[in-house]
């Protein structure tokens, strides 16, 4: 039996397959790439399948249509991978086509494999939303195409296939939905065809369903005619029967010479009994039926035993004096057999003419079977079809049609539940696909008595089926037709809607990117103009401000950057959204890794027990605090934190207080430098000094070793005094320098001496080496003899006694100035001390209990003084090997004079 399924499902689910498809090929034509235009050519030929197996009615099953299917599914599967893009139960009565839903096991396989490739192939190349609903449908028409070879063997097979079909369709056509929104032209050309698919779907489905229910109920209503004619004439079998025992009964008498079978033959045909199929029977009211004459090879001897038991004969072997009927009684009955044969008997008693009031002696039973041959003479006309059903459970016991036809009629029967219990006005089956129509009615004993059977008369669809088909296919063309029609006025209509949106769009762009001289050009007098001129004149609007705020932004830029002070702004999360460079030097860090982080964790700001001063909650006025760097170093800072005016947010400064904390630390040095500088030959001074007032009798040689102690303390002293005048005078600018032509010779001796004369113990140690050839050098000796005291009094300080000191002149190692310089082979000085060297007030040796005095401006001193004079200065040290420091002196283009003198000490 061809299964068929409801045409308004099959136009629901056919359009969608073939939008989807087509939705499909078109998202992938726009990606003007090879791998679209295979994933289109797959799209296009599955919607022709689709509208192949629309428009192919009365077709069960196409092997062609699961190949073209599977090929299909395979070039969708190919262009995917490479990138081509990313119920309530029916009635049987709602059936009403046939179409090639089904496949044999290998095509279906092949179509299946490749639809599941083509879903792989999806979800690999886009692994999103609308991936996944393109591989759920592929995955569903992939389930559609195993399940082919299920679509012929009827039930729900069919219902099922194009049920994954139209899943599979809607959760493309979802996907496709979700792609659209990324293009306003696809949004309004998917919008209007999901209109336009709807209204088609619904009409498919209104006027398909009308259809096939118009022909259904015509069909119905024919066969229905039909078959109560044929009740009717088996109906006037029966008075023919009656009458035919009748007059059998009035022709014999009460006699038994009729009982012979050749007078019982004879007597029949000169009565005009039919002839064929036909059988007499004399049935006593005690002993066995006798069979008189037959002509059916359906009475036997289990048939005679029943016939007595019928319920007409027994009516009329007990009905006796008025209640018996006088021209005899008729009805169908169920002759015994496997399956048990139908007939239609009349019977009439023999009456004893001496007791007329007494049930009969005997009965004469005359039948026709309705068999076979019944069924071929009685009905023949119109492509009707006559069927006797009899038994339990119902078998086909007469026919006029093939063994395959009474077959489907059976099964028809039993699908629609026909049985003994079938209603007095029957049952009407309608066609299911290419099934004929066929009525049931029940076949009853006697009337308002039991069902003894079902008569079925079918009408093949034929004719009417092919009109049917004729109109559906027209419906579906008309409605895939609109479908096409649409989608290209949309896209033309879509186009020319969308276009100026696109302008403005690319516009609105060109102002994101900073061109505020972006224009759309547009003057139209719809909506779209006026939002393109509205746009226009904001575009100037925002030129003219931006350029007022650039201005200003650049103002506020120079003067963060000009700042001193670092600063850092926080929105209400005390997240950071600006820093200025300033605050970048203190933190040690990029703006990158600022900008956009917790105000926390980028400014690590401690007071002095360690607790952090960086919160944005806080409202801090000055206070006193270190930055911890992320290399370990700290910088001492005083921290303000205020709240933002107008905003949420707050705003960190950090002033820098490392030249505070060094002056303060100068300061602090100066004093206690001062102070024991002052404080060490004042001592002696003061406490010969009293010895002399107090004892002015003592020796003159102690007079005069107390004075001669008296006067080198206070040259000591004065030397302090006049270091820190000197460095008053360079730090208060009023310095004032007359270089002149000077021999190196005669200015290294005249330091020479003097520092022989002053250190009177170290007159050994001191030295003097002097390249030959120099050239005087363009110089203030004073300065320059100040310069060299104060390297001498740092190897003097430092250099054992005994160890060598040497006052050294040479040209310096570019060839272009004289080095001149004080080299000592003292302790030298370690690597981490030296960056303290020239620091004011700074000692390598900076302990309260250091060994070697001084105030820590000597070498100071000579740094300020080489800076503003020009003057390279050098300093080369190696930890107990000794040090050099040397200055690099310009050279004179001009004779020295005879002799350089230096400054009084």
């Amino acid at each position: 039996m061809e299964p068929g399924v409801p045409f308004a499902l099959l136009g629901a689910v056919q359009l969608l397959a073939v939008a989807a498809s087509l939705g499909l090929a078109a998202a992938a034509l726009l990606r003007r790439s090879a791998a679209g235009v295979v994933v289109a050519v797959g799209g296009g030929l599955l919607a022709a399948v689709d509208v192949d197996v629309a428009l192919s009615l009365g077709e069960a099953s196409s092997d062609s249509l699961a190949l073209l299917r599977g090929s299909a599914a395979l070039l969708l599967a190919a262009g995917l991978a490479t990138g081509g893009l990313g119920v309530r139960r029916l009635s049987p009565s709602a059936y009403g086509v046939v179409v090639p839903l089904a496949a044999t096991g290998g095509p279906a396989t092949f179509a299946g494999v490749a639809s599941l490739l083509a879903a792989g192939a999806a979800l690999w190349h886009r692994r999103d939303a609308i991936g996944a609903w393109v591989t759920a449908g592929l995955a569903l028409w992939a389930g559609a195409a195993f399940a082919a070879p299920l679509a012929d063997t009827g039930g729900g097979g069919p219902i099922a296939v194009l049920g994954l079909r139209g899943l599979g369709a809607a959760a493309l056509l979802v996907g496709l939905v979700i792609m659209a929104q990324a293009s306003l032209l696809t949004k309004v050309v998917t919008a209007i065809l999901a209109g336009v698919l709807a209204m088609g779907v619904a009409a498919v489905g209104v006027v398909g369903t009308a259809v096939v229910s118009s022909y259904d109920d015509q069909a119905r209503q024919t066969v229905s005619e039909a078959a109560s004619a044929r009740l009717t004439a088996l109906s006037d079998l029966g008075e023919s029967t009656r009458q035919t025992a009748g007059l059998f009964v009035l022709a014999c008498g009460a006699s038994t010479r009729c009982d012979d079978p050749s007078d019982a033959a004879n007597l029949l045909k000169a009565l005009g009994a039919p002839g064929v199929d036909d059988f007499l029977v004399r049935v006593p009211a005690t002993g066995r039926p006798v069979l008189l004459a037959q002509r059916s090879a359906g009475i036997g001897a289990s048939v005679l035993l029943g016939l007595k038991a019928q319920a007409p004969v027994q009516y009329v072997l007990r009905a006796a004096g008025a209640a018996r009927p006088q021209e005899g009684f008729q009805s169908p009955v169920r002759l015994a057999g496997s399956p048990p044969s139908l007939a239609v008997v009349g019977v009439a008693g023999v009456t004893d003419v001496s007791r007329p009031q007494a049930a009969p002696a005997s009965v004469y039973v005359y039948g026709v079977v309705l068999d076979t041959q019944y069924a071929r003479r009685s009905l023949n006309l119109g492509g009707y079809g006559l069927f006797l059903l009899s038994g339990d459970p119902l078998q086909v016991v007469a026919a006029d049609k093939s063994s395959n036809q009474a077959q489907r009629v059976m099964q028809i029967a039993q699908q629609a539940g026909v049985a003994g219990r079938l209603p007095e006005p029957g049952r009407t089956v309608g066609s299911e696909g290419s099934n004929p129509t066929v009525a049931f009615l029940p076949v009853r004993e006697l009337p308002g008595g039991r069902a003894i059977g079902v008569l079925a008369v079918s009408r093949d669809a034929g004719d009417a089926l092919l009109g049917e088909r004729q109109a559906l296919r027209l419906l579906v063309i008309t409605s895939l037709s609109a479908l096409l029609v649409v989608a290209l006025a949309a896209l033309v209509l879509g186009r020319r809607t969308v276009e100026p949106v696109r302008q403005l769009t690319a516009a609105a762009k060109r102002v994101a990117r900073g061109d505020l001289t972006a224009t759309t050009g547009l003057r139209g007098r719809d909506e779209v103009g006026t939002l393109s001129r509205t746009f226009d004149d904001m575009t100037d609007s925002l030129g003219r401000l931006t350029g007022d705020l650039r201005d200003s932004a650049a103002r506020l830029e120079t003067v963060l950057a000009s700042m001193t002070d670092g600063l850092l702004a926080t929105d209400a999360d005390g997240i950071v959204t600006s820093v200025n460079r300033a605050a970048l030097e203190m933190l040690c860090l990029e703006e990158p890794d600022v900008l956009g982080e917790r105000l926390q964790i980028v400014a690590d700001v401690r007071d002095a027990s360690g607790g952090p001063l960086a919160d944005p909650h806080l409202v801090l006025r000055d206070e006193p605090g270190e930055v911890h760097r992320p290399d370990g170093s700290t910088l001492p800072v005083r921290v303000a934190i205020t709240p933002l005016q107008g905003v949420e947010g707050s705003v960190l400064v950090l002033r820098d207080t490392t030249r505070e904390r060094e002056v303060e630390r100068m300061k602090t040095e100066f004093l206690s430098n001062v102070s024991h500088e002052l404080r060490t030959p004042l001592t002696p001074i003061r406490g010969y000094a009293e010895i002399l007032v107090g004892k002015p009798g003592l020796e003159p040689e102690k007079v005069t070793a107390f004075a001669k102690t008296i006067r080198d303390e206070s040259l000591k002293m004065n030397r302090v005094v006049d270091l820190l005048v000197d460095v008053a005078a360079l730090e208060a600018g009023r310095l004032t320098v007359s270089p002149r032509p000077v021999s190196v010779k005669d200015l290294l001796e005249v330091r020479l001496d003097a520092w022989q004369s002053r250190a009177p113990s170290r007159r050994e140690d001191l030295k003097r080496r002097v390249a030959a050839g120099l050239p005087a050098v363009h110089v203030d000796p004073t300065w320059v003899g100040k310069a060299l005291d104060e390297f001498l009094d740092n190897a003097v300080k430092y250099t054992p006694a005994g160890t060598p000191i040497t006052l050294t002149a040479a040209w310096s190692p570019d060839g272009t100035r004289v080095r001149v310089g004080v080299k000592d082979a003292g302790p030298g000085i370690a690597e981490d001390d030296q960056g303290a060297l020239f620091s004011s007030f700074e000692q390598v040796d900076g302990s309260a209990t250091r060994r070697v005095g001084g105030l820590g401006l000597g070498l100071s001193f000579v740094r300020r003084l080489a800076e503003d004079a020009g003057f390279p200065l050098t300093v080369t040290t190696r930890l107990g090997r000794g040090s050099e420091f040397a200055l690099d002196l310009p050279v004179s283009d001009q004779p020295p004079p005879s002799r350089t003198t230096g400054p009084k000490r």
